[in-house]
Formats: C-alpha cells, structure tokens, sequence
C-alpha cells in the first residue's frame, strides 16, 4: 500500500512539474522566434545599406570617370599637355 502511495506522489510530482516549466519553455520558443524575425529584419536592412554603398561606389566611379573624360577633352583641345593629363588623371584615380 506504501508502495502506492510513493508511486503516486511521484507521478503528481512529475505531473506538477512538467506543467510548471511547460510555460516558461514556451515563453522561450516564443522569443526564439521573435528574435529570428527580428534578425531577418536586420539582414535585410543590413543588405539595403551594402545596396546604397554600391550605388555610392558606382556614383563615385561615375564621376571620377567624366573627369577624365573632361581632361581628356582639354588635352585633345589642346588646353593641357600629355603631362598634366596624366598626372590629374593619376591624381583623379588614387
């Protein structure tokens, strides 16, 4: 009879205590998730910045290469030597 009764606090021991952390567990999945979506969120605007970087590179690609058009224009005017041409054109590109 003894035996029974061990048993069975046992059982309502196990009982009570998977219910007590079932909760908390949950809780934890939840924020798990919240803080992949939030991680997503991140990339993402981590990727529109590394986008707008590239464009600032391509813009500043863009630029450096009409000045050089430019100075290559007032070489072929005849406004600066080969000398001066390719010393902006040196000075442009580092």
């Amino acid at each position: 009879m003894l035996s029974y009764i061990v048993i069975g606090i046992c059982i309502f021991l196990l009982v009570a205590v998977v219910y007590v952390s079932a909760k908390p567990i949950s809780m934890g999945i939840e924020a798990r998730r919240n803080n992949k979506d939030n991680n997503s969120d991140d990339e993402n605007e981590d990727e529109k910045i590394l986008f707008e970087k590239q464009d600032e590179g391509d813009l500043l690609k863009s630029k450096i290469s009409d000045e050089i058009l430019k100075l290559n224009r007032l070489k072929n005017d005849g406004l600066i030597s080969e000398d001066e041409f390719q010393k902006a054109k040196k000075k442009l590109l580092s």
